[in-house]
């Protein structure tokens, strides 16, 4: 299969300083090993390559058939016979032998157009196959980078709540020295001593949670759930075509909408088939066919013909009980059923590629938006921890300003996750993800 990654996530090869001995895994290279060790892609691959092998003119119809038969036969008996002449035969254990030979030639050269149907029919099943395989590689891969954003979004996290645990750590050192000289009282440094446990426990938690977003990363990829890597380090922004343009490539490339339309075209196809059943058919037939007997009594001792044969069959149906009637009438009925549930799907996608391209551009905006609070959060912490060093601030004042510092990180971080889920979430739905 022949699959050509569009990546969510444009990486760059950058490893963590703290784990640079760990196999580094690029979202590339998990998406590949995923699509090669999938258990359900290769399934729905086999099921591909049935309806390939199966999509011929043999199994429409086309073809003539060919047979070769041949029997032979041996009797022992007793013969009493009594011709009208007066002659008589009569002995006991008499033989009989008898050989046939015959090959024969048949070929249905009309049949009312259903082996036209059947071969069109077999088209679309085979396409069938190739776009469940699709379908198939681009919900693997999107699970894949959606992992792969969670193990990112908490190792961003781990790295911001660090951040935040040196920031406090100060201001533990500071309030401590305050207290030892008498100028503060003893509470803010026990508060500070609350905040740097608190944040050192959250550091804890993730870090559990880092290892269960990289077991289930393992699992996707087959592979031992107990496999260390290490992520890229960088995630940058990839634009997608205006609104408008992705509403208009839906029906075009959506893989679930073009299976939902060839299995429409399928019942057409069986609707032709079925129809051709109140046609003539017309057939030619030839052969050649050997017979020998050979008897040790009797009348005729051996009789042996053999020759070519040749002949020529019209079938015309005069009344088959309203079965064909019914049929088509089924067929009517599954074709609406199919055409309701095109466009259930179709309306369904709309609605989902919509919120999804509403959640990818509130993303960005979002994220733009954070980026900026963030350098004045930044600035403002430092700011404020420099005025705490000087007494220009209480403890209070310090630990509110640490505290939107984090809130801020944690807000563009998932500000970036949530923007990369839905450009995957729009991937996805457009079949864009593995083509």
């Amino acid at each position: 299969m022949i699959t050509r990654i569009i990546l969510v996530i444009t990486v760059v090869l950058m490893a963590h300083a703290a784990t640079a001995q760990q196999p580094l895994l690029t979202l590339k290279d998990a998406i590949a090993q995923a699509l090669k060790q999938n258990f359900g892609i290769r399934i729905a691959d086999n099921d591909a390559t049935i309806a390939e092998v199966q999509n011929n003119w043999g199994n429409a119809g086309r073809y003539p058939t060919v047979a070769a038969t041949a029997d032979y036969n041996f009797s022992s008996i007793n013969l009493d016979q009594r011709l009208a002449n007066g002659t008589t035969f009569k002995r006991d254990g008499a033989s009989f032998q008898r050989q046939n030979v015959n090959v024969n030639a048949d070929w249905a050269f009309f049949s009312g157009f259903r082996v036209v149907a059947a071969k069109e029919r077999l088209e679309q099943l085979e396409n069938i196959g190739k776009l469940n395989v699709r379908q198939q590689a681009n919900e693997v891969a999107y699970n894949v980078i959606r992992a792969y954003l969670d193990v990112y979004r908490l190792e961003k996290q781990k790295e911001a709540t660090e951040e935040t645990m040196e920031l406090v750590a100060e201001r533990m050192r500071l309030a401590e020295n305050r207290f030892n000289i008498g100028v503060a009282a003893k509470s803010d440094y026990l508060q500070a001593v609350v905040d740097y446990n608190q944040a050192k426990n959250s550091v804890i938690g993730i870090d559990n949670n880092i290892a269960q977003s990289k077991t289930a990363l393992n699992n996707l990829l087959a592979r031992d759930p107990q496999e260390v890597f290490d992520i890229t380090d960088t995630i940058v922004g990839v634009g997608l075509p205006d609104r408008s343009v992705i509403m208009n490539e839906l029906d075009t490339l959506s893989p679930l909408l073009l299976i939902n339309k060839s299995q429409l075209l399928v019942l057409i196809q069986q609707k032709r088939e079925i129809n051709a059943q109140r046609l003539p058919t017309a057939s030619v037939g030839t052969g050649f066919s050997l017979s020998n007997s050979n008897n040790s009594a009797g009348f005729t001792l051996r009789n042996t013909t053999y020759g070519p044969n040749a002949g020529v069959g019209l079938r015309i149906p005069i009344f088959q009980g309203g079965v064909v009637k019914q049929q088509l009438k089924v067929n009517d009925i599954q074709q609406q059923s199919q055409q309701i549930s095109y466009e259930q799907l179709q309306n369904d996608l709309r609605t989902a590629l919509a919120n999804a391209y509403n959640d990818y551009e509130f993303g960005v905006q979002q994220l733009e938006l954070e980026k900026e609070n963030l350098k004045s959060v930044e600035e403002n912490s430092f700011i404020a921890m420099e005025r705490f060093r000087k007494a220009d601030i209480t403890n209070v004042e310090l630990r509110q300003t640490q505290l939107n510092l984090i809130e801020s990180q944690t807000r563009r971080i998932n500000a970036l996750y949530q923007m990369k889920l839905a450009q995957a979430d729009i991937l996805l739905i457009l079949g864009k993800l593995v083509e």
